[in-house]
């Protein structure tokens, strides 16, 4: 598909199913009468509602630790009992839809693992990926934002805070990523940024910035505890003046999340200074307009 010079929206980041067993369970009839999850019609309605909203592109980002390749990247049992699924039937069945026409893309949301990087570059060279999200979702074995194994519970905010920027800019200069997940995700279960580690943000933001990598802002902040973007605008703002490019994202887990909020998202990109998003093929980036009207 050839998004041509027009202004546009995509949504960079989402997922055929949702998170943990009970919610597939839970979800399952909703996909299995289209033939499964990665079934052309199931896909199909990702793009359905993604048209409903202007977005004229969309990059399906499964999680990394669902697939049975990367089982034994993590020592953590949830991980283990999740990584269950084919990465190859997932790239196949987007390559599918890319082929029948459908503006969809082939990307992974790829867990930073600092002593998995050889799997993980492995991982990523052997399939046909669009976009690869770098995301930081556990210090060593403790999660940023799963509820079962909180970092939280043995380390108070600063710490969290100074951990995560750490591995955020370490995934940022590994090289292995396209763009930076929900950067300021600690806040997830409301734990805002303290004001002691204002220094160490900036410090990060330039940092980031001198890989190249991009940032994505991503809407599903406003459908969490923080209600509000990811990154806060005063955030999105810093990265903008230190010239870190943007792609656009919901984090959708089932087709009515796509596109998301996306006037709030928007806004708040205009309101930092974007003109452009980041859009992605074969790895490659390129800047394309940005819809706001």
């Amino acid at each position: 598909m050839t998004l041509g010079s027009r202004p546009v929206l995509t949504d960079y980041h989402m997922h055929l199913q949702p998170d943990g067993e009970e919610a597939r369970r839970g979800g399952a009839h909703r996909w299995d009468q289209y033939g499964g999850y990665l079934s052309p019609g199931w896909i199909e309605r990702y793009v359905e509602h993604a048209r409903s909203r202007a977005v004229q592109e969309i990059a399906f980002t499964e999680h990394v630790h669902r697939f049975a390749e990367a089982r034994d990247w993590h020592a953590n049992a949830w991980w283990r009992e999740e990584a269950t699924e084919d990465i190859d039937a997932y790239c196949e069945a987007l390559g599918a839809a890319k082929r029948a026409g459908l503006p969809v893309i082939v990307g992974v949301e790829m867990d930073w693992l600092p002593d998995r990087t050889e799997e993980i570059a492995r991982f990523l060279e052997r399939r046909p990926f669009d976009i690869v999200l770098g995301s930081v979702h556990w210090v060593g074995e403790l999660a940023i934002d799963h509820p079962d194994y909180p970092m939280w519970d043995h380390h108070d905010g600063v710490e969290v805070w100074q951990a995560y920027l750490k591995e955020l800019v370490a995934a940022a200069e590994s090289g292995l990523f396209d763009v930076l997940a929900h950067p300021d995700l600690p806040k997830v279960f409301g734990h805002n940024l303290p004001d002691e580690v204002g220094a160490a943000v900036m410090d990060a933001v330039a940092a980031i910035a001198a890989t190249g990598i991009a940032v994505e802002c991503s809407s599903a902040g406003l459908r969490k505890k923080p209600r509000e973007l990811y990154p806060e605008p005063g955030l999105l703002a810093e990265f903008r003046a230190a010239g870190v490019p943007v792609t656009l994202a919901s984090d959708a887990h089932r087709p009515e999340d796509v596109g998301s909020d996306y006037p709030t998202t928007v806004a708040a990109l205009r309101g930092a200074g974007y003109e452009t998003i980041t859009r992605f093929a074969a790895r490659e980036p390129s800047q394309v307009s940005l819809r706001w009207e």
